[in-house]
C-alpha cells in the first residue's frame, strides 16, 4: 500500500545549490532574486540566472517558489509590482511573501500567481489560516513553534483542500518568533525582516538578577551562573561534567528525519529544508537523506537509520532536535553552551606522545576517524581555544583505539569531533553532478511511402498533465540505392539522449522500409524534437499571452497610483494624543494622573519570575480591567485591552467567555499584533474597535489599505525612519483610507519573543524568589548591554531593547509626518515612571504644537529628564536612520 508523503521542499542560494537539490530528490525549490528576499547574503539569482533556475528545474518536473519575503517601503512598490510581474512571465511556481502590502498587489496584479504565506507572517493560530485562506494563499509556513498537534487541529478546523499547511524539516531555528525579531535591527540597523540578520542570538549572554528602584530600573545585580551537566564516558567510567551556558538565545538545529513516519501521516503539505546559506554539497547530503526516506516510507517501509543521522550530523549540526514541533521537554531545543558547529563526536583523548607528537583516541561512536577528516578537539575548560584540524594520514586503528599526529599537545580528557568528513563530500559531489531526473517520453516515428517523417510524441508536464507534440520536418528520407535504413539504425539514432534529460519510454516505428536517410540527419532531427520538447514543457508553466497582456495592462494602470514622488509631499501639521502602554494597576494609575489620552493595557505580559510560576487567571485579570475600567472613567482615560504579541488557538478559547465580560465592563477596544486573534474579536463583538499592533510590521500603505476593514488604527513599525513614516501617511491620506497612524516614542521596545522560557533555567532559587513582584531579570551582551527580560502567560519570554527610544525632543517633527498618536512603552516599569513620563510628553506634544524661539531650549530640557530617569541610556533607534537596505 503506499502511503502519501509531504513534499520535499529544498533550499536554493546559488545555481550550484539549485542543481544540488533537483539532483538529489527535491520535489520543489525555494530560492530569492537580487531584491526582497530574506536572505540578503546569499548568492541568489539575477533575473537573467533566475530564469535559467526556472528552466533547469522545470525541465526535470521540480517546482520553483520564489521569495519576496522582506518588508517593503512605500517608495519601492513600484519597483515591487514590476518584479512580480517579471516572476509571472518566468512561469515561478509560487511566491513566498511577509508583507501583507505585497500579497495585496500580487493579488490585483497577479491573480493566478500562487501565493504562500511566509513564517515571517507569524500565523500560528486557526483563525490566522482561515484568514490566509479566504484571502488567496494555497499555502501558509506555520510559525516553527507550533506542535504537531496543533497543526493538526488547525487542519480540522479548515475546509479540506482549502490550503496547505508547511512546516520547517531541517535546519538552523531562529530564537525569535520569526518576523517579530528587531533586536539586530536595534542593535546596528541590520533588520532581519530585511534579511540582514548580524544573528545576536548566536552571541554570549549573561543572566541577570536584580531589584528594581524607584523608575524600574535594575539596582543591585548579580550574574547567574547558569550551569548544564554533561554525561561524559571516560575509562569505563561515568562522569557528570558541568559546563557553564554562555550561550543564552543560541537554538539547537531542527531535524524530523527520526520522525518522518509520524509526520508523513499529519496534515503537513510540505517539509522545508532551511539552508540557502549552506554550501551545495550541504544540501544534496540533507535532500538525498530526506528523499530516501521518503520514498521509503510511501512504500510502507521505513525504519530510521544511524548512518542516515551520522551524515546529517557530518553535514552540520549545533546538536539536533525535534524543535517544538515534536519535543515533550521544550528546553531541549536550546543548545546554551556553544553557537557552532559540532560535528560527530568520536570520543575523548586517552593519551599524547609526545616524542611521536601522536595523540590517542578512545573511539565512542561506530565513525572511524579517516584521512581528510577535519576534526576539532574541545577542551572541558571554556576558557581555553578549541583546536581544529585535517588528519593528513589515515590513523592507526588498534581495538578501539585511533592513533594520528597532530600539531600540538593535548591533554587527556580533551573530546574529539568530526567536523567534516572527505569521503561524505565526495559523496555530495557525486549527486550534485548526477543529473538522474528522466523525462519519460512515449515516441510514434512515422515515415510515409514518399518518405516524409512526422514525429509523434506524449510525456507528462507540469502537475503530471500529459503533453502532446507532434514534428513534421521539412526533410524527407529517398529511396535507397543500395543500403535502406533499418528500424534497428532508426531506433539506436533516437534512443540516444545522453546529456539530456529526456529517456525514452516506448518507442512505435511505422516504416515501410526501402528508404535512406544519412544518420547525421536522424541526429539533427533527434535534437530538434528534443528541443521541442523541452520548449514545451518549459513554455507550459508560462501564462498564456492573454493573461500576460492583461497582467501588462494591469501593472500601466497601476504604477501610476504606487509613485509617490518625495518632494512632493505635504502634510497639514496634526494634534497629537498620548497612549501608554501599562502591565499593572499601578503603572496604569501613574499614566492616568500624568494626563495621558490612552492606555493599553496588557496584564497578559509582566514580571518575568511571577509569570513563570502562573498561568492565565481569568477571574483574577478580569477583576484588574474592572479595576483599570473605573480609573480610566474617573480619569476621563480611553481603555484599550492589549493582547499578548503571540496568541496560539488554545489560549484565544480560553478567553473567549473573558473577553466577552471584558467587553461589557467598559474596554473601548483591543489592540493585537495577530490578524487571527482580530478575527476572533470580531466573532465576539463585530462592533469592537481594534488596533494594531506594531508586530504586525506595518511598512507601506498598501498593508493599512488591506487591513483598514479589521483595524481603525495601525501601530506603524519602528524599524521605519521619519520620512519613510512620512510618505506612508501622505499615501495613506492622499489614497482615501480612513485609519489612524500611531508611533512608539519612548521606552526599551520589544526585540524578541521567543517561547523559550528563559528564567526557567535559572532554577529554583530564582523561581521561588518572595521578593519576585519587585524583581528585575535582563541578559547581559559582552559590552555590558542589559535587555529587559519579561514574560507572558504562556511561559514566553519577550526580551527588550537595552537602550531606551526617545523621542520627545522630535516631536515638532512628529507633528508634521501624520501621525496621531505617539506612545510610551511603561510596561515592567513603575507608576512614578508611567507618570512622570507622560507628564514630560504631554509638555513636549504641547511645545510641538507651538512655533517660537523657546521651543528647542525647552524640549532639550525635557529630553535631559527623560535621560535622568531612562533604562540604559537612550537612542533615537531607527526614526532617523532607518535600517539599512
Amino acid at each position: 500500500m503506499k502511503i502519501k508523503i509531504p513534499e520535499l521542499l529544498a533550499p536554493a542560494g546559488s545555481m550550484e545549490s539549485l542543481k544540488a537539490a533537483v539532483n538529489a530528490g527535491a520535489d520543489a525549490v525555494y530560492l530569492a532574486g537580487k531584491q526582497f528576499g530574506a536572505r540578503h547574503y546569499a548568492a541568489n539569482f539575477d533575473n537573467t540566472d533566475l530564469k535559467e533556475a526556472v528552466h533547469y528545474a522545470h525541465l526535470r518536473g521540480v517546482k520553483v517558489y520564489v521569495t519576496v519575503n522582506t518588508l517593503i517601503k512605500d517608495h519601492e512598490l513600484p519597483d515591487l509590482a514590476k518584479y512580480l510581474l517579471f516572476l509571472y512571465e518566468s512561469g515561478v511556481d509560487a511566491i513566498l511573501v511577509q508583507d501583507i502590502g505585497v500579497a495585496h498587489i500580487a493579488k490585483e496584479l497577479v491573480p493566478d500567481l500562487n501565493l504562500h504565506a511566509s513564517t515571517q507572517m507569524t500565523i500560528h493560530n486557526t483563525e490566522g489560516v482561515k484568514w490566509a485562506a479566504e484571502f488567496g494563499f494555497k499555502r501558509v509556513v506555520l510559525a516553527r513553534e507550533m506542535k504537531l498537534a496543533e497543526i493538526d487541529e488547525i487542519n480540522k478546523n479548515i475546509e479540506p483542500r482549502e490550503i496547505e499547511l508547511e512546516i520547517f524539516a531541517h535546519g538552523a531555528l531562529c530564537y525569535s518568533y520569526s518576523g517579530q525579531c528587531l533586536l539586530s535591527s536595534f542593535i546596528g540597523g541590520r533588520s532581519g525582516n530585511r534579511g540582514m540578520c548580524a544573528q545576536p542570538c548566536r552571541k554570549p549572554y549573561d543572566l541577570i538578577l536584580g531589584k528594581k528602584d524607584e523608575y524600574g530600573r535594575p539596582i543591585n545585580t548579580t550574574k547567574v551562573e547558569i550551569m548544564q551537566s554533561i554525561i561524559e564516558h571516560q575509562k569505563s567510567k561515568i562522569f557528570e561534567v558541568k559546563t557553564k551556558e554562555k550561550y543564552l538565545l543560541s537554538t539547537r538545529d531542527l531535524a524530523i528525519y527520526e520522525y518522518l513516519d509520524k509526520i508523513s501521516k499529519s496534515s503537513v503539505s510540505s517539509l522545508k529544508i532551511e539552508g540557502r546559506m549552506r554550501s551545495p554539497e550541504y544540501v544534496a547530503v540533507v535532500v538525498s537523506t530526506y528523499r530516501k526516506a521518503l520514498d521509503s516510507i510511501k512504500k510502507g517501509r521505513w525504519k530510521p537509520r544511524k548512518r542516515d543521522i551520522d551524515d546529517l550530523k557530518l553535514a552540520f549540526n549545533r546538536d539536533f532536535t525535534g524543535g517544538y514541533l515534536l519535543e515533550k521537554d521544550e528546553s531541549s531545543v536550546m543548545s546554551r553552551d556553544r553557537p557552532g558547529n559540532r560535528g560527530v563526536y568520536i570520543g575523548p583523548v586517552t593519551d599524547y606522545k609526545k616524542k611521536d607528537k601522536e595523540v590517542v583516541i578512545e573511539i565512542k561512536n561506530q565513525i572511524i576517524p579517516e584521512k581528510g577528516d577535519g576534526i576539532v578537539f574541545i577542551n572541558k575548560d571554556q576558557n581555553k581555544n578549541d583546536y581544529g584540524m585535517v588528519i593528513h594520514e589515515s590513523p592507526a586503528i588498534y581495538k578501539n583505539k585511533a592513533t594520528f599526529t597532530v600539531q600540538r599537545p593535548l591533554k587527556p580528557g580533551t573530546l574529539v569531533y568530526i567536523t567534516r568528513r572527505k569521503s561524505l563530500l565526495d559523496k555530495a559531489q557525486k549527486i550534485i553532478s548526477d543529473d538522474k531526473h528522466q523525462i519519460k517520453i512515449n515516441l510514434d516515428i512515422f515515415i510515409e511511402n514518399n518518405g516524409s517523417i512526422s514525429l509523434q510524441s506524449k510525456f507528462n508536464g507540469p502537475d503530471n498533465a500529459l503533453i502532446d507534440l507532434k514534428l513534421v520536418p521539412d526533410f524527407k528520407m529517398e529511396a535507397a540505392v543500395k543500403k535502406p535504413v533499418t528500424e534497428e539504425i532508426i531506433e539506436k539514432q533516437f534512443r540516444k539522449t545522453g546529456g539530456t534529460p529526456f529517456d525514452i519510454k516506448n518507442m512505435n516505428i511505422h516504416y515501410p522500409g526501402g528508404f535512406f536517410a544519412p544518420v547525421s540527419e536522424l541526429n539533427k532531427l533527434r535534437r530538434e524534437l528534443f528541443e521541442k520538447i523541452e520548449e514545451k514543457l518549459i513554455s507550459a508553466s508560462f501564462p498564456s499571452k492573454n493573461k500576460m497582456k492583461e497582467a501588462h495592462d494591469k501593472l500601466n494602470k497601476l504604477l501610476p497610483q504606487l509613485d509617490t514622488k518625495a518632494n512632493n509631499i505635504k502634510l497639514d501639521k496634526k494634534s497629537i494624543s498620548l497612549a501608554v502602554y501599562a502591565d499593572d494597576l499601578d503603572i496604569l494609575k501613574g499614566a492616568a494622573s500624568g494626563k495621558c489620552d490612552r492606555i493599553y493595557f496588557d496584564p497578559f505580559t509582566g514580571n518575568a519570575v511571577l509569570n513563570c510560576n502562573s498561568n492565565l487567571n481569568t477571574a483574577s485579570t478580569l477583576n484588574l480591567i474592572n479595576e483599570a475600567v473605573s480609573i480610566c472613567k474617573n480619569t476621563n482615560t480611553e481603555l484599550i485591552l492589549k493582547l499578548p504579541k503571540i496568541t496560539s488557538s488554545r489560549y484565544l478559547t480560553s478567553l473567549n467567555s473573558f473577553l466577552a465580560k471584558a467587553f461589557n465592563a467598559g474596554i473601548n477596544g483591543v489592540m493585537t499584533d495577530s490578524i487571527g486573534a482580530a478575527e476572533v474579536m470580531l466573532n465576539l463583538n463585530s462592533q469592537i474597535n481594534l488596533f494594531a499592533s506594531a508586530g504586525l510590521n506595518i511598512w507601506n500603505y498598501k498593508s493599512v489599505e488591506e487591513l483598514q476593514n479589521i483595524f481603525s488604527n495601525f501601530t506603524v513599525s519602528p524599524e521605519l525612519s521619519k520620512d519613510e513614516i512620512k510618505m506612508l501617511a501622505f499615501n495613506i491620506q492622499t489614497r482615501g483610507i480612513d485609519s489612524n497612524l500611531e508611533l512608539l516614542v519612548q521606552g526599551n521596545l520589544e526585540s524578541i519573543v521567543s517561547k523559550d522560557c528563559i528564567p526557567h533555567i535559572a532554577g529554583d532559587k530564582v523561581l521561588k524568589n518572595k521578593n519576585a513582584e519587585k524583581s528585575f531579570m535582563g541578559i547581559e551582551d559582552t559590552k555590558n548591554h542589559l535587555f529587559p527580560i519579561r514574560l507572558d502567560n504562556e511561559c514566553r519570554t519577550h526580551i527588550l531593547n537595552s537602550v531606551e527610544l526617545c523621542l520627545v525632543d522630535y516631536m515638532p517633527q512628529i507633528s508634521k509626518i501624520g501621525i496621531d498618536t505617539v506612545i510610551i512603552d511603561a510596561r515592567g516599569r513603575t507608576q512614578k515612571y508611567a507618570h512622570d513620563m507622560s507628564h514630560i510628553y504631554k509638555k513636549a506634544i504641547e511645545i510641538g504644537a507651538k512655533k517660537d524661539q523657546k521651543s528647542k531650549r525647552e524640549l532639550n530640557a525635557l529630553k535631559n529628564k527623560v535621560k535622568k530617569i531612562s533604562l540604559g541610556g537612550i537612542t533615537t533607534g531607527n526614526f532617523l536612520r532607518g535600517v539599512h537596505s
